[in-house]
């Protein structure tokens, strides 16, 4: 009897520890059923708080609808300045629905003119018997005194400094456009500029050359140089455009733009080095790029006046100069060009 009850208490010491991690387990098990339970209840709860909130702002929001429809109907009652206290917010939204311009898919022309500046340029002038720069160069454009003839005659609106573009509407506020500026260079005769390079042979007016650094004046017998049948940039322009101001009728407006342009420069250069050379052909001589900004005024919804101020920078590589193919020039400078046109805007098709 004794070994059997040896044999035995390890056998019910065994029983016991398994019934007891059972009563563990099953605890465990109830109390994150009850947690789970807890926070069905919590979720619960909160769906019925977000229902109430729900329904109070229906209730709120057709408070309000209702009282805005009494203010409409009781303002057409009331004093101006009773008027004025209405609340801005039933206004706003048709205000800006009458302030947006639908552009997308319009194309626009137009015709005009402009006045330019230059920064001071160093330019280069080589060939087979000189090689120099001219350093800080003085230039000015060459505007034409207005008169009706002049700028309003088909035979004679090309002489003066003029700009004209088309382009397109690629979103109600974005446009591309292609076209070409005619401004004028002139460098300033008389003026005393550092000299640095050589040439060997002169033409008239002038004896012994020039050889190293010095200073000489810029007199007719020396050099005459401009680009006055045209320092010709043919650029594409980007501009995007806020809306300033537009009529109720939408038959005028205001807008402010801004974009940026680059393109090749082809000029037709007229030269006198030494007092040879000739007007020379139009010439692909260089590129420009830059940014312009301004503003665009609608009138009768079709036609507008636009004002643009550009500002940029020209390379010049290769400049015809004296007429002979081994003489060439090259300058680089900043610019600053302020043009006013007329033109109109208008649907193709559909």
């Amino acid at each position: 009897m004794v070994n059997a009850r040896l044999v035995s208490t390890p056998l019910d010491l065994i029983k016991s520890l398994l019934l007891v991690s059972t009563a563990l387990d099953l605890t465990k098990s109830v109390l994150d059923l009850t947690k789970s339970l807890r926070l069905v209840s919590t979720a619960l709860d909160l769906t019925r708080s977000a229902l109430d909130l729900t329904k109070s702002v229906l209730d709120l929001t057709k408070s309000l609808r209702l009282r805005s429809l009494s203010l409409r109907a009781q303002s057409r009652s009331l004093p101006l300045p009773l008027l004025l206290l209405l609340p801005l917010g039933t206004f706003a939204q048709d205000e800006v629905a009458r302030n947006t311009a639908l552009r997308k898919g319009q194309w626009f022309i137009y015709w005009g003119y402009n006045r330019s500046w230059y920064a001071e340029s160093d330019i280069r002038f080589e060939g087979d018997n000189h090689d120099f720069a001219l350093r800080d160069v003085r230039a000015h454009d060459r505007p034409v005194g207005f008169d009706a003839k002049t700028y309003l005659a088909p035979s004679t609106i090309w002489v003066p400094q003029y700009n004209y573009r088309v382009g397109y509407f690629i979103h109600d506020r974005w446009s591309l456009s292609l076209g070409m500026d005619h401004m004028k260079y002139v460098v300033d005769p008389y003026q005393k500029v550092r000299m640095d390079g050589y040439a060997r042979q002169t033409g008239t007016g002038e004896t012994g050359g020039y050889n190293g650094t010095q200073e000489v004046t810029l007199s007719p017998d020396f050099l005459q140089y401009e680009h006055t049948d045209g320092l010709n940039l043919i650029a594409l322009d980007a501009d995007h455009y806020d809306r300033l101001w537009r009529s109720r009728s939408e038959q005028y407006g205001v807008d402010a733009f801004l974009g940026a342009h680059a393109g090749a420069v082809v000029p037709r250069t007229d030269v006198r080095l030494f007092g040879e050379g000739i007007n020379n052909r139009f010439h692909l001589a260089g590129w420009g790029a830059g940014a312009q900004g301004g503003l665009h005024v609608t009138l009768f919804r079709t036609l507008f006046v636009r004002s643009t101020v550009r500002g940029g920078y020209m390379d010049l590589l290769d400049v015809l100069t004296t007429g002979s193919d081994a003489d060439r020039a090259s300058q680089h400078f900043w610019y600053v060009e302020w043009s006013t046109v007329v033109g109109a805007q208008f649907r193709l098709g559909k």
